[in-house]
């Protein structure tokens, strides 16, 4: 996937005393925050579950998302449970460019690991973009979701 010049640099750092207040701000359209758990949430989620790494997802120096993985150990897996790009950031790439990063920053660590995400049968942008960077279904559904697989 080739990324365009004139697109600001996509990162993944750590949520931290920093830029938490921020993450938990970061909003969706009302159809969407029915989709997905808010990053408050989240971050408490993170807290107490060692398995699960939140990141805030920045432009350059502009936080414009949120995603968590988690390593699941039993099948020795990623997860992505969380997934989010801003609405005031979306349609513009910043969803390919963010979730590139995740794929490389798990592969990195894990690189045998596939990588699981789920989204709602409706969702068709999600699913267009998770397919575009490879994702496929694999037939099984999650707390009523459809589950994709990366290599």
């Amino acid at each position: 996937m080739s990324t365009d010049e004139s697109m600001p640099s996509v990162t993944l750092r750590p949520v931290d005393l920093r830029n938490w207040q921020q993450v938990i701000h970061l909003r969706l359209s009302q159809e969407q925050a029915t989709r997905v758990a808010s990053n408050l949430y989240s971050l408490a989620e993170a807290y107490v579950q060692p398995s699960c790494t939140p990141y805030a997802i920045y432009a350059n120096e502009t936080l414009i998302g949120f995603a968590m993985a988690e390593y699941l150990a039993a099948p020795q897996a990623y997860n992505i449970p969380r997934f989010m790009i801003d609405i005031a950031w979306q349609g513009v790439g910043y969803g390919s460019l963010a979730l590139q990063a995740i794929i490389d920053t798990l592969k990195e660590e894990r690189p045998e690991a596939p990588i699981l995400i789920s989204l709602t049968p409706d969702n068709a942008a999600a699913r267009g973009l998770y397919e575009r960077h490879g994702f496929v279904d694999t037939g099984q559904r999650f707390h009523g979701e459809d589950v994709l697989r990366y290599p």
